[in-house]
């Protein structure tokens, strides 16, 4: 309730302690069927909330094709305008911080990420992208590296 008695019907995507709850958006080029959409939006609820201002990745699920690895996971956006990639690189690190592949991707496919929203989107890393012997089925994140200028 705002002042005056008029009822504040703007939707807020932060709560008291000053974290983005974010919104599911599907990119316009994926197709997937309901149960799929619903499996996203459960994970999506689960999700912890961001603090403002950030870029994250947040896993999903993996799935090996023969000797490569498909990462699903969502690209989260909790600043208020939208954002564009290009080539961004990514590691797949282990429990202890381990890299255990890395690659850089192009992200300029993705179009832009909406302001305070929330995208699944898969990471293909092949066979030439390992780091490490194997990649294990859990306890793996996805981060994008940063590089010192």
């Amino acid at each position: 309730m705002s002042l005056f008695g008029k009822k504040d019907n703007t939707q807020k995507l932060s709560d008291q302690d000053d974290t983005v709850h974010t919104a599911l958006m599907f990119h316009k080029g994926w197709e997937i069927s309901k149960q799929e959409e619903y499996v996203y939006k459960f994970r999506h609820q689960r999700l912890p909330a961001l603090k403002p201002n950030q870029i994250s990745l947040s896993c999903i699920k993996l799935t090996r094709v023969e000797d490569d690895v498909i990462i699903e996971a969502f690209l989260r956006n909790s600043i208020e305008k939208a954002v564009s990639f290009d080539i961004v690189d990514l590691l797949l690190v282990d429990e202890d911080g381990k890299f255990l592949a890395k690659k850089a991707f192009d992200l300029s496919e993705l179009g832009e990420l909406p302001a305070l929203s929330s995208m699944p989107w898969r990471f293909l890393f092949e066979e030439g992208d390992m780091l490490a012997e194997s990649i294990p089925d859990e306890g793996w994140k996805i981060a994008f590296e940063w590089k010192r200028k």
